[in-house]
């Protein structure tokens, strides 16, 4: 409290702030302090500082160049991959419409070899049934003639009354249509 009298007591009655030489001198020696200590600050911290700010700026701006290459790189590849992807889904389709189309090429092929193997079949049997018929029929007329002989030669050795001559075609004609359901 003491002190803030005696500051009072200095300053003249109904001034609060004075512009004399002496004030004058203090400011010129304050903003002289503060010139000097701004230079000074402005030589030892706004250089170090304003050189860290730009590395760290230059470093900050490759990161980021850095992470758009990376980001370009992997949209280029995702892209790529989305490309093959769909490569390989139309070169799969394709191939197995290949397949497929061999696989019923190989089945009707087979088809077409069976059923012609199957008409060879059919008309070697048709032509071994009729091979048989023809041989049963040979047979069947062997016999006939056969028989004819027989029943000749009982007509030549039997006397040929027409009782003896009747039972001899009836048993002749009986034996022919036991044969004759082979024709």
């Amino acid at each position: 409290m003491n002190g803030c009298i005696f500051l009072l007591d200095a300053v003249p009655a109904g001034r609060i702030l004075g512009f004399d030489a002496e004030f004058l001198m203090e400011l010129g020696i304050q903003w002289l302090n503060t010139l000097i200590l701004t230079l000074v600050l402005a030589y030892f911290l706004y250089k170090p500082v304003k050189k860290f700010m730009d590395s760290r700026a230059e470093r900050i701006r490759m990161q980021i160049e850095d992470a758009n290459g990376t980001e370009q790189k992997a949209l280029t590849m995702k892209e790529d991959y989305e490309t093959r992807l769909g490569n390989i889904e139309r070169e799969r389709a394709s191939i197995l419409d290949i397949a497929r189309k061999q696989a019923q090429d190989k089945t009707d092929q087979l088809l077409a070899d069976a059923k012609q193997n199957a008409d060879i079949i059919r008309a070697r049997a048709h032509k071994d049934i009729e091979m048989e018929q023809e041989r049963i029929k040979d047979d069947m007329r062997k016999e006939i003639l056969d028989l004819a002989a027989m029943m000749a030669g009982r007509f030549a050795a039997a006397s040929l009354d027409k009782q003896t001559q009747d039972k001899l075609i009836g048993e002749a004609v009986s034996e022919i249509g036991d044969v004759k359901w082979l024709t």
